[in-house]
């Protein structure tokens, strides 16, 4: 019976926010690389796809935390391919985190929606594309919703962008950190001192390119529920997103 793949990571000061605490960009991208990882092992990571000229890429994210690991502790990352239909693959994360001084226990879920690219057409391949992947797929589920459709807002321009050389992948587009970055900017230091974050969800909409430059525009639309949009200085809208957040008692 086939189970799912572990991976750890032990936090560092190099992994803290200003509290002492992971960063949700450092969390994602650990959850990420897990991902990358255990691709690699099953032949089907992004060297293997660019060598038939493919190479993978983020449709949508969502992640959801309980509680936020600190320096010291060990975080383990568990990884599953959940599905495989016509244009799009998903994967399914638990993290479970163990604290120095033993304890240990489920601390959140990722799930990640992922296309095949094309690099000369720059457009999603069907998923027959890489037939192996539905020999992995695992039939487990997470306790969490996973990301649909982001709707649109008006919003007011919070900050801007700009893509330059560290924001560049293998893919030769803006790595999906920088349009999580960009959103967690957003807010000031002392917002996030009063506010815990639980979920955040990206809607990858289009690709971002060296140079491009652009607005986050943000709205709340609930109680410490924001949605944002990246657009970029021609009018095109590259990803929205959702930040749900507790007030710290």
């Amino acid at each position: 019976m086939k189970q799912p793949a572990k991976y750890g990571y032990k936090i560092d000061s190099g992994h803290l926010d200003f509290q002492g605490n992971i960063s949700p960009i450092v969390l994602a991208e650990m959850i990420v690389d897990a991902s990358g990882k255990n691709a690699d092992e099953q032949g089907l990571g992004i060297v293997d796809l660019q060598e038939k000229n493919y190479s993978w890429v983020i449709s949508r994210f969502a992640m959801e935390v309980n509680e936020i690991p600190t320096v010291g502790d060990k975080l383990t990352v568990e990884t599953w391919v959940r599905d495989v239909n016509n244009v799009f693959t998903s994967r399914n994360f638990r993290l479970t985190n163990e604290t120095e001084k033993g304890n240990s226990g489920v601390m959140g879920y990722a799930h990640i929606t992922w296309a095949v690219l094309d690099l000369d057409t720059r457009r999603s391949m069907p998923m027959d594309s890489v037939p192996e992947l539905g020999e992995h797929i695992i039939e487990e589920d997470i306790p969490i919703e996973y990301t649909g459709r982001i709707p649109d807002i008006e919003g007011e321009v919070a900050s801007s962008f700009e893509v330059k050389y560290s924001d560049i992948d293998l893919n030769v587009h803006t790595n999906f950190l920088k349009y999580l970055e960009a959103t967690c900017n957003v807010f000031s230091l002392d917002f996030y001192s009063k506010h815990i974050l639980k979920r955040v969800e990206v809607n990858f909409l289009r690709e971002l390119n060296f140079g491009d430059k652009g607005n986050v525009y943000y709205e709340e639309v609930g109680e410490n529920d924001y949605l944002f949009k990246l657009v970029t200085s021609e009018g095109v809208i590259a990803s929205r997103s959702r930040m749900v957040f507790e007030n710290k008692l």
